[in-house]
């Protein structure tokens, strides 16, 4: 690695590139553009705002950086001042402003797996520069969606390898609880078929998908906010947790938040609909330590960087690998004095699907190389 006042790397100012970081910048330096898959936790902002960094030295380029959320926007600014990049030459913003990116000679898309959606498609597609797409888990079980995202990237990838985090990511150990109310399988599949009856009228969907939709709406209703020994358990863990060490609790819905609020001591509710201020009063007040214990929402699904998280309590469920990665990523972060986490996730046997999302969600855990007893 190059030292840090070398005139070439400058992008090293406010931090010590690791190896795989500059293996990833020196790829884009050669002229490669294309998805980037990088790890949560591996610093991606660091190597996006460090490629611009680099290319900056042509005065005439101009830079978009398209990012899912406001507070993955002010990490991107955040992280390009930090490497030493002029502000002003890159233009970082959400996907529902109105974006025109056809002048950019390069784009950065964080969290890429959302490109093949009809707005996003749109602004990378406008870009005949460079597009660099980072994502941790780009990929979905739709072969079609993928193909759009291959072909937004124009069909190259650089992939960082998880064994190159040695070191950089805590190790986790993984509970997986049994608590639930029984006899939930009858009412939940009642529930479907009354959505299913309901919607197949007006919602111009193939019925697979309607069923699956309905499916996961019952689970979530029945299964997860209206399953009483599944939550008091959930709610038992967090107050216990809370008193060695930060503790984030990721729930389906706001109103669940809101009895988690009430029950669990010193507890704090973020979601999306919140004033921007708020959330991030409570994300700082979480990072130093003056909250103990943190719900969120689908908000923490993306751009919720808290490396302190020491025990992270999954009450969502789900199947997707894509998001049970990005939320177990929120406890594998490091921090000073944190080498370990624990997750708590449920077995979920109240219906055989649920029980399916829960394995599947197990697999996960298992390729981040978290332990389960």
């Amino acid at each position: 690695m190059q030292h840090q006042d070398h005139p070439e790397n400058k992008t090293t100012q406010a931090f010590l590139l690791r190896p795989y970081q500059q293996r990833a910048i020196e790829w884009a330096k050669s002229g490669a553009d294309g998805l980037i898959i990088a790890p949560a936790g591996c610093g991606k902002t660091v190597i996006a705002s460090s490629i611009i960094k680099h290319f900056a030295r042509w005065p005439e380029w101009a830079f978009g950086w398209l990012a899912p959320t406001r507070e993955t926007c002010q990490q991107a600014i955040d992280s390009l001042i930090a490497v030493g990049v002029d502000i002003s030459r890159v233009e970082v913003r959400c996907p529902h402003d109105s974006v025109d990116f056809s002048r950019k000679n390069l784009i950065i898309v964080d969290e890429a797996k959302h490109a093949p959606a009809t707005t996003w498609r749109k602004i990378i597609e406008s870009c005949k520069g460079l597009r660099f797409g980072f994502d941790a888990t780009p990929w979905s079980d739709d072969p079609e969606r993928n193909e759009i995202l291959r072909k937004l990237f124009r069909d190259t990838q650089f992939e960082i390898r998880r064994d190159e985090l040695a070191g950089v990511l805590a190790h986790a150990t993984v509970y997986m609880h049994s608590d639930t109310d029984l006899y939930l399988q009858q009412w939940i599949d009642d529930q479907i078929e009354r959505l299913f009856t309901a919607r197949k009228r007006y919602m111009q969907v193939s019925q697979p998908i309607l069923r699956a939709m309905c499916a996961w709406e019952a689970l979530t209703e029945i299964g997860i906010c209206g399953n009483k020994k599944r939550n008091e358990a959930a709610i038992k863990l967090a107050n216990c947790s809370s008193a060695t060490g930060p503790t984030l609790v990721l729930v389906p819905r706001v109103s669940l938040g809101e009895v988690y609020a009430y029950e669990i001591k010193g507890s704090v509710l973020v979601h999306s609909k919140m004033p921007k201020k708020d959330r991030q009063y409570v994300m700082q007040e979480f990072l130093k330590g003056h909250i103990r214990t943190m719900i969120a929402t689908s908000l923490a699904d993306e751009g919720l960087d808290l490396p302190n998280v020491q025990t992270l309590i999954m009450v969502s469920g789900g199947r997707s690998a894509q998001k049970t990665i990005q939320r177990a990523s929120r406890a594998l972060r490091r921090a000073p004095g944190k080498d370990t986490a624990i997750i708590h996730d449920f077995k979920d046997t109240f219906h055989p699907l649920a029980q399916a999302h829960s394995k599947k969600r197990v697999k996960c855990y298992k390729e981040l190389g978290c332990s389960i007893p």
